[in-house]
């Protein structure tokens, strides 16, 4: 089986997502009620986990709109794994992941099409076909309870048919679908229907998608996600500094953007590179490093942006951004799932590669 990374960012990465303080770790944020959102595998993100950095999560909130809906490839089946923080049950009934071929209406409202799966406040999941309501399969009572946090995973594979929700690496539920359907959008929300309803908080979210030779027993072991920002000169210097930064690597080396130290370029085939901080000690895995810029185009003309990961010299290279003139600036990501050359990252590799702008 090949699982392939898509996605290993978390959610409180995303740049519309409002940030909350971390409390404790893991993946225990302050509780607030959450906004509906809608993004998708091209949004760009923000880095805000770090050396120096303070940890954010996502909170899904207690109504019954609030959560994300995630527009997603078509492509095989569908693994998230996170870290899921569960502070009290839900009043009633309420979902928790929708996968469907149409967006619901609401996040947390039920989908026309697809499969949900379902908590209540026994803690007891379900797994519902949303064109009949049927249920198709429940858990124990008490499987899960407040004031927990877990790893969670689950999958869903449209075209061969199951649906698998799994806490800490056991498997809690899971159902034969019974039809095939395509896979375009996943729903993440919270189980509560009033103020005083559950919330729930994620964070170090990884998606996959496979080759289809999966079962609906393999899950998404626990993966963490790490920023490493600019602390360093790179091999190329060649954008300008605007504001009071000393150096290119110090004008970026925040977790979020701002207008006023920054660099810039009027040409293209100009390079900027910038060494990271390393990670915190050696990981065993890595499945691939993401880089994030932020970005805009002042000028008139046409403008493309590249993103590269540099190491030895070696450089892979990301598609072209095409950039629009305008105020609003965007957050830009690729995924390097190999090491330049080739070959499965290392903390070795990972602790030499730099970071690199490519004005194209």
């Amino acid at each position: 089986m090949t699982l392939t990374l898509e996605w290993a960012c978390g959610f409180e990465q995303f740049g519309a997502v409002n940030d909350l303080a971390q409390i404790s770790q893991p993946w225990t944020a302050q509780l607030s009620n959450g906004n509906f959102m809608s993004i998708s595998t091209t949004t760009g993100v923000r880095s805000l986990q770090g050396s120096g950095v303070t940890s954010k999560a996502l909170n899904l909130g207690n109504f019954v709109n609030s959560g994300v809906i995630w527009a997603v490839p078509n492509i095989g089946t569908r693994y998230l794994g996170m870290g899921w923080f569960l502070p009290s049950l839900p009043a009633g009934e309420g979902n928790l992941f929708q996968f469907t071929v149409t967006p619901p209406t609401q996040a947390g409202g039920q989908g026309a099409d697809g499969f949900r799966v379902t908590l209540d406040n026994t803690g007891t999941f379900r797994i519902r076909q949303n064109s009949n309501n049927a249920v198709l399969v429940t858990s124990a009572a008490y499987v899960v309870s407040g004031n927990t946090q877990y790893w969670l995973s689950v999958s869903c594979n449209p075209h061969s048919g199951w649906l698998t929700l799994a806490l800490n690496g056991s498997v809690i539920i899971t159902a034969t679908l019974g039809i095939n359907f395509a896979l375009q959008y996943i729903t993440m929300t919270s189980a509560g229907y009033q103020s005083s309803g559950q919330n729930i908080v994620i964070d170090d979210l990884v998606s996959y998608t496979s080759d289809g030779t999966d079962t609906s027993t393999t899950l998404v072991p626990p993966r963490s996600v790490w920023t490493s920002l600019p602390n360093a000169v790179g091999d190329q210097t060649q954008w300008s500094r605007v504001g009071g930064a000393v150096a290119n690597w110090a004008a970026v080396d925040g977790q979020a953007y701002q207008t006023t130290t920054y660099n810039s370029t009027s040409q293209t085939g100009t390079f900027d590179y910038y060494n990271i901080t390393d990670l915190p000690g050696s990981p065993t895995v890595i499945d691939g490093i993401v880089v994030t810029a932020c970005a805009r185009k002042e000028d008139s003309g046409s403008r493309n942006l590249k993103l590269h990961a540099r190491v030895n010299g070696v450089d892979d290279v990301s598609s072209s951004f095409v950039l629009t003139t305008g105020a609003a600036f965007w957050y830009l990501s690729a995924t390097f799932p190999q090491a330049p050359g080739g070959g499965a990252w290392t903390p070795s590799t990972v602790n030499l590669c730099q970071l690199g702008l490519e004005s194209a």
